[in-house]
């Protein structure tokens, strides 16, 4: 059956399965766009305007699927599985019954190929380095799922018989991460939520035929999806003129993470972007630009993340900082640079190296709550916003030499091209870094650093001498 064919009989289907369907809207061939199917406006539209509605007796999930009918298994997928096992098994059986699935209409429109990065090779994945989405790419974890569920769960539900490929289990996963919505429940009841169980969770992880064939974009998004009591309606947030396409939005996410679930770019950037500066580099610059050695720097961030002081409720040792595009970065870096560059300052006079853990723990806490108290006046120290900078340079050293030139937006034609993609996330990536690189001399007042280093040392010798008093007291 040609394409045209098949969105045909899924429109069909649609509408003998009670959708309505708005007469402003049609389905469009976009595939000379590298879009597959989309939604186009016939005429103008309202903001505002419903779309469509989609009963939720059409939408596939562990509730509506032929598999929880069949061998008791409900209760199984409701108590035993979490939200991705329950619908990837769900799917995987529908995709058994063939002809005799009441969504095989839908299945058939579902695209067969992938350009997500699970489905990259070892050499096409390298030409996205130095970006920090490859330690995301998740083959390993999907793989960790398939052999954990794999025949396990196929036994317990009492469908052995299937036979179940890993690159099958892939293509569904795929299918699920780049097409489902996690739908709300009407009927639950909030006082017994528990995310442990499916059953006790406010949502089904759902897919949603229509509502998924709308393309993204987080700049041209226009239309959004509500959920109500029977249906599910899709509708307008701003006028759309008449040929504009319907777009929705896949949520806050860079370029990088687009193409890692989705297998796309927004050639222009996305609104969400952000470059990542690894904590590694971080260590990397500290020890290279003092003379604190990479074991100590190693041991104070251990020992920073046992902290504990009252007015930091989180960890700010993570793996890597959000460096945004707008020239946001996260509070957590701000504190961490501030604080490794007030212990390299207090590091050459009062040697904390030589000290035991639990004095070194002590003395963190006290610069970790005077460090989080001047950022909190919207201040900082001037070497602290050079080590930040010195960061951001040292990450920027990372990437090639393409990723700073000015890049050109491939014709419709080329952009599924792999090379084009990883260029175009290499290059959003460097920008909302080099944005960040002026992110703590832009916003925040700066101050000397012996100004801080003093005040923390004096309140050291307070304790000290108030702890010599106290002791004398008891005697």
């Amino acid at each position: 059956m040609d394409y045209t064919a098949v969105t045909h009989d899924f429109e069909h289907w649609l509408l003998n399965s009670g959708v309505q369907v708005s007469p402003k809207i049609k389905i469009e061939d976009l595939r000379h766009l590298s879009q597959g199917r989309g939604l186009i406006a016939t005429q103008d539209i309202e903001e505002d305007e419903v779309l469509f509605s989609i009963p939720r007796n059409v939408l596939l999930n562990i509730e509506t699927g032929t598999l929880s009918g069949i061998n008791n298994n409900r209760e199984k997928l409701l108590t035993k599985y979490d939200h991705w096992e329950g619908l990837i098994l769900t799917i995987l059986y529908e995709l058994s019954l063939g002809e005799q699935s009441k969504w095989t209409p839908y299945f058939k429109i579902l695209p067969e190929e992938f350009h997500s990065l699970m489905f990259w090779n070892e050499e096409e994945l390298n030409m996205l380095n130095p970006s920090l989405v490859l330690k995301r790419v998740g083959k390993d974890k999907a793989e960790e799922t398939f052999n954990k569920l794999i025949p396990n769960a196929l036994i317990d539900l009492d469908i052995g018989h299937l036979n179940i490929s890993l690159d099958l289990f892939h293509r569904v996963a795929s299918t699920i991460l780049s097409y489902s919505f996690d739908v709300e429940r009407p009927d639950f009841n909030e006082d017994l939520e528990d995310d442990e169980q499916v059953q006790y969770d406010g949502y089904y992880k759902s897919m949603v035929a229509l509502a998924d064939l709308l393309n993204a974009d987080t700049n041209l998004a226009n239309a959004n999806l509500f959920y109500e009591t029977d249906v599910l309606v899709m509708k307008s947030v701003k006028k759309i003129l008449t040929n504009d396409q319907i777009y929705n939005t896949y949520g806050d996410h860079p370029n990088s993470e687009l193409l890692r679930r989705y297998g796309y770019v927004e050639w222009n950037g996305s609104k969400f972007d952000f470059g990542e500066l690894p904590l590694s580099t971080i260590k990397q610059t500290l020890n290279v630009h003092s003379d604190l050695p990479m074991e100590f720097i190693e041991r104070v961030l251990d020992l920073i993340s046992q902290a504990d002081v009252d007015e930091i409720e989180e960890d700010i040792v993570l793996d890597s900082y959000d460096a945004y595009n707008d020239g946001e970065v996260l509070p957590e870096s701000q504190i961490l640079i501030q604080v490794l560059t007030t212990i390299v300052q207090i590091n050459q006079s009062e040697n904390l190296q030589k000290l035991s853990n639990e004095l070194l723990l002590k003395n963190i806490n006290r610069i970790l709550k005077k460090c989080y108290q001047l950022i909190e006046t919207g201040s900082m120290t001037k070497n602290a916003v050079l080590t930040w900078e010195q960061c951001i340079i040292t990450r920027l050293e990372d990437y090639p030499s393409h990723a700073f030139r000015d890049f050109l937006i491939p014709p419709p034609a080329e952009r599924l091209h792999k090379l084009k993609m990883s260029e175009c996330i290499l290059k959003s990536e460097v920008s909302s870094l080099q944005t960040c690189l002026k992110s703590f001399s832009s916003n925040f007042k700066l101050i000397d650093d012996d100004k801080l280093v003093r005040n923390i040392l004096k309140r050291k010798s307070n304790d000290q001498a108030n702890q010599k008093n106290t002791k004398r007291q008891k005697i």
